[in-house]
């Protein structure tokens, strides 16, 4: 922490009575990172795994039309019926996991896809992009932008040591772990041992 504070100082310090900047700058920084922190973005995963349930796999279970179109609809569709098997089951939370264990590679990379598009319009974690980059520029007006660009590097390795992109795939797993061995009521298997059943292998 002490190199952080170190080079901040003497980035004020070059500042002369600009100073104030930079102490705006880091507010907006220590409080970006904040909003970012791992937890928080591991939560955002499994709630984009929730979403999925809510407006995609369950209506397809179901056989409801979506109350709004989804880009992996038909996919998803076609998936579930190349395992009628899955059919059988008169749990639709059943059905559901099970569809969700079969097509769980795609979705992840589509809720991915999001999550990076989103991650694009916040720098170092801060949701105020307009006022950062702003702030960023005066600053680079009066000190070398490398010692900024510096600063920004140290606050990333002390405040964020897990890249918010793991920690939105690990929240998203972790929702998988859940489905995965939630036991069936009427077979009473787990979700992982249907799976196991109903693919197609060899020994």
């Amino acid at each position: 922490m002490s190199s952080i504070l170190l080079l901040a100082k003497q980035i004020r310090l070059r500042l002369g009575p600009k100073g104030y900047l930079l102490d705006s700058y880091l507010d907006l920084v220590l409080q970006g990172l904040n909003i970012g922190i791992t937890s928080e973005t591991a939560e955002i995963g499994t709630q984009a795994a929730y979403q999925l349930q809510l407006t995609l796999l369950s209506n397809i279970v179901n056989g409801r039309e979506p109350k709004m179109p989804h880009p992996l609809c038909d996919w998803v569709q076609k998936i579930y019926e190349q395992h009628p098997e899955i059919h059988a089951y008169q749990e639709s939370r059943t059905r559901m996991y099970l569809l969700m264990g079969l097509a769980e590679e795609e979705l992840l990379k589509y809720v991915l896809s999001e999550f990076m598009a989103k991650q694009e319009t916040v720098r170092i974690g801060s949701g105020d992009i307009v006022s950062l980059n702003e702030l960023y520029e005066r600053i680079s007006g009066y000190v070398e932008e490398s010692l900024l660009e510096e600063l920004n590097q140290r606050l990333l390795r002390r405040f964020q040591l897990t890249p918010v992109l793991s920690a939105f795939i690990q929240g998203f797993a972790d929702d998988l772990l859940f489905q995965l061995t939630w036991r069936d009521p009427e077979s009473s298997k787990q979700i992982f041992q249907i799976l196991l059943d109903v693919l197609p292998g060899e020994a």
